[in-house]
């Protein structure tokens, strides 16, 4: 009788998991906006728009986050 051992790997696939962007505006490390998008270029471009506007001003600050929906 002969053993054989075989290797399997798995793979944790998320089916229905899509993820989206949220843009976070913070004054005083407060929120003030929070910009939510489907698409990662939006949400980039949103970011940069907001530092754009608030550069300068160190009260303000910006974040960008991936969320899973």
């Amino acid at each position: 009788l002969e053993k054989i051992f075989i290797k399997q790997t798995y793979f944790l696939i998320s089916i229905g998991e899509e993820m989206s962007y949220t843009v976070t505006l913070y004054f005083d490390n407060m929120v003030d906006e929070t910009h939510f998008f489907k698409k990662e270029g939006d949400a980039a471009k949103c970011k940069a728009q907001l530092e754009s506007k608030y550069r300068g001003n160190r009260m303000y600050k910006v974040k960008m986050d991936e969320v899973r929906t």
